[in-house]
């Protein structure tokens, strides 16, 4: 048991979801012990705590103890919020404005944390450290983001090697990044973190100071040195740009008030020309589909890791991402507009698109892949032989092969390589083996449950009663997922939407995936 605060005026009780797996005690009993406390409780601290702070705050209950159920139940207690008045600090703006005006004093490093790591307390967790950086799709190491004219001026690449006060660092170079500046990520170069996380990148909390007992996370007129060496970073995406083909399309504000279908105009031309060797298909039960809203993507990567948990998808290493073999179900493409100086940045999420003309199915030798009759692509683990003709045939690039025994890999004490790990894998989902291909499932294991469960309370499904993973861990309900049959469902008006376009729509694969075409909030 344990309390916490998430903002101003709002308080929370965290409870464990499972029994102790050991004769383990709270590490604030375990204070409590070292300070005297014969027999600690710190269930009855926090319990008396809130009867007597928080209940006073509330009219609903008079019992302290009915307060407790309460709070228990519901796990948050919002209290009244008094407005404090805005501090301003004069000397602060004067100390900025200082910054703003001063004249260049040579490089100055930028400090932050990634949006995997944090500031490195998870260093261990190996899905943290293989899930890209958002925007560089580096994982496994921290870089050094520098800009594209400097880097063209000293004949910097990428994977060339820097040094930022004394502190070696491979290089990405970074469309947008400002002149005169590096940003590197904190979190990394950790030695006691465990298996997983040490001597994972380079320390550089050594650039970091406290200043008016406040972190800086910048310092400037570094001294940065270019040298010979170069350092192999595992890449998970090498291309940058779409290349003048439509996969990410979009508009401005003011285009789409004008016309819905604006930066969705080839669509049209497409559907055109839409011939199939195929029979139509025909769902009469679910027909299960996904849309993607690009307005609303950020990159954060939050589909990836859940998918990764829900679905026991593998961690394979640096070595193996450095072959491009990264094993996530669904991925994030990040690309750039062609000014490298002031970049647009898209997101992409990007996952088995569950065609109804899937390209996999048919090159199958042994029916490894078929189409269910509620229109999902499935895999049977059990019949694969690995040919991987699926992988070579699939144009999205989705299918993920399993190379080697990832279960076994004792380089990560983690999830499915340890006897302790294995407790984390869902039962649900078969953990697959050497030599077979795997992809995004739709998480049809949430879709049997609740089907399940509309059976047994002789029901229909209610829209947005299935969430596959990604789904329900988007923080921007950037993805949705429902059933294409159900006329009144989210995702069927998504798909009649003037935005809706598919990847890849002139090969005529019928995904069940849509897309919604990106509206930025800027002049043309």
């Amino acid at each position: 048991m344990e309390r916490c605060r998430t903002k101003k005026g709002i308080f929370s009780l965290v409870q464990p979801t499972i029994s102790k797996l050991f004769d383990s005690r709270q590490v604030q009993e375990t204070l409590l012990k070292w300070a005297g406390e014969e027999q600690p409780n710190y269930y009855e601290i926090v319990k008396t705590n809130w009867e007597e702070n928080f209940s006073a705050s509330q009219s609903k209950y008079s019992d302290t103890r009915l307060f407790w159920n309460y709070a228990l139940q519901k796990g948050v207690f919002e209290t009244e919020i008094t407005s404090d008045a805005p501090l301003y600090n004069e000397n602060g703006l004067e100390d900025a404005l200082e910054l703003g005006s001063a004249e260049s004093r040579g490089w100055e490093i930028t400090l932050y944390q990634s949006v995997a790591l944090k500031d490195g307390s998870s260093a261990n967790n190996p899905w943290l450290q293989e899930l890209p950086d958002p925007v560089a799709k580096i994982s496994w190491d921290n870089f050094a983001a520098v800009p594209v004219k400097w880097a063209e001026e000293n004949g910097v690449q990428n994977e060339s090697v820097i040094s930022i006060n004394g502190i070696e660092m491979p290089v990405f170079v970074q469309p947008g990044q400002a002149p005169e500046t590096i940003s590197v990520a904190l979190g990394y170069g950790r030695q006691i973190a465990g298996k997983v996380g040490d001597g994972v990148g380079k320390n550089m909390y050594k650039l970091a100071s406290i200043q008016n007992n406040a972190k800086q996370l910048w310092i400037s007129g570094a001294d940065v040195q270019t040298t010979e060496k170069t350092f192999e970073l595992a890449l998970s995406q090498t291309h940058h740009s779409m290349e003048g083909r439509p996969i990410v399309r979009e508009t401005n504000f003011d285009k789409w008030q004008l016309d819905p279908a604006s930066g969705n105009e080839i669509r049209e031309e497409h559907q055109k020309h839409h011939v199939s060797l195929y029979p139509e298909q025909e769902f009469k039960g679910h027909h299960w589909a996904m849309a993607v809203d690009l307005g609303s993507c950020v990159g954060c990567g939050n589909c990836s890791i859940s998918c990764q948990a829900e679905n026991n998808v593998q961690v394979i290493g640096k070595e193996q991402v450095r072959n491009r073999r990264i094993m996530h179900w669904i991925r994030v493409d990040r690309y750039f507009s062609n000014d490298a100086e002031n970049p647009d940045v898209y997101h992409q999420p990007v996952m088995c698109q569950h065609c109804d003309n899937a390209p996999c199915e048919n090159v199958c030798p042994v029916s490894a892949t078929p189409h269910s009759e509620e229109g999902l692509n499935q895999m049977a683990y059990n019949r694969c032989v690995g040919t991987k003709y699926c992988v070579n045939n699939c144009p999205y690039k989705v299918r993920r092969f399993n190379w080697f025994q990832y279960v076994n890999n004792d380089k990560f004490d983690f999830n499915s390589n340890s006897d302790l790990g294995r407790m984390v894998l869902n039962p649900d989902v078969t953990v697959r083996s050497r030599g077979v291909v795997e992809k995004c499932s739709f998480c049809v294991q949430r879709i049997q449950e609740k089907k399940a469960e509309a059976k047994v309370d002789g029901r229909k499904l209610e829209d947005g009663e299935v969430q596959p993973a990604c789904v329900q861990s988007c923080p921007a309900d950037a993805l949705v997922f429902g059933d294409l049959n159900n006329e009144s469902s989210k995702i069927n008006k998504m798909f009649k939407n003037e935005r809706n376009y598919h990847l890849l729509e002139e090969l005529h694969t019928l995904p069940s995936v849509g897309y919604l075409t990106k509206v930025r909030n800027k002049k043309a």
